[in-house]
């Protein structure tokens, strides 16, 4: 049996299991739906569409906050990375910052930018930059500084010499905070709009919860797993494509 079909198997048991986990849950407490009922209301949702523009809203926010986060992340990683004496005024400043739940602003940021889609936008920057900022400074730092003395003293240009020797080294720790990013992205957004919202998959979750409909409730957050879950596996698959690359650039 290969490795990959004994992964997909073992998955396929973690779902059978949470399955099973419903299904008691259900008949221990009276108030909680049945996986049968969550799967129907699942199925009502989408066959009725309501859901979709939730989706959309959601997942707008979420890569809007992404590229801005990108941005600000590879940006200000770079340039503390580049520059020793900011990296080290400003790298336990950072540290610090990621350890405290960025919840606590979002009081803040409705008051910088109101109720509307931008605070949401805001929200999600501002939970996925950290990891971005942080695994920038680690790509730097794995950097080989022989291989930048050999291409300095080849002539190389500053063009060539990020291509061929910075970037290789700096992809797969980059990318791996993306692939972090991402998903507290998508938190930022989701808990933005449980607390101040008229639109999207949290407002959903938190309209449905107040009007007791838990299995739809449920059905929603089911599906961002299942969302969360395909973002991550083509992130995954970019990686990959991204380390065929590194591999390649490292022979040539």
């Amino acid at each position: 049996m290969s490795l990959k079909l004994s992964i997909r198997l073992v998955q396929l048991l973690i779902f059978g299991l949470a399955f099973f986990f419903f299904a008691i849950l259900s008949r221990a407490f009276p108030f909680f739906p049945s996986s049968l009922q969550i799967l129907r209301a699942s199925g009502e949702l989408f066959v009725s569409g309501d859901v979709y523009a939730h989706i959309f809203i959601t997942l707008y926010e979420t890569a809007a906050g992404f590229v801005i986060a990108i941005a600000l992340g590879i940006g200000i990683g770079l340039l503390l990375g580049v520059d020793r004496t900011l990296g080290e005024v400003f790298e336990p400043i950072i540290l610090s910052s990621y350890a405290i739940p960025k919840i606590i602003f979002l009081p803040l940021l409705l008051v910088i930018f109101g109720v509307g889609i931008s605070s949401k936008i805001a929200n999600a920057t501002l939970h996925a930059v950290f990891p971005i900022i942080l695994n920038t400074l680690v790509g730097i730092r794995e950097v080989n500084r022989v291989h930048v003395k050999v291409a300095r003293s080849m002539n190389a240009t500053k063009a060539q010499t990020f291509t061929k020797v910075y970037f290789p080294s700096m992809v797969l720790p980059v990318f791996a905070g993306m692939r972090i990013g991402v998903g507290f992205g998508f938190l930022g957004s989701l808990l933005a709009e449980l607390f101040e919202a008229k639109t999207g998959l949290g407002f959903l979750v938190a309209s449905f919860y107040n009007t007791g409909q838990i299995a739809k409730m449920l059905a929603v957050i089911l599906f961002v797993f299942i969302l969360t879950m395909a973002i991550n596996a083509g992130m995954m698959g970019m990686e990959n494509r991204l380390s065929h690359w590194r591999k390649a650039t490292w022979r040539n």
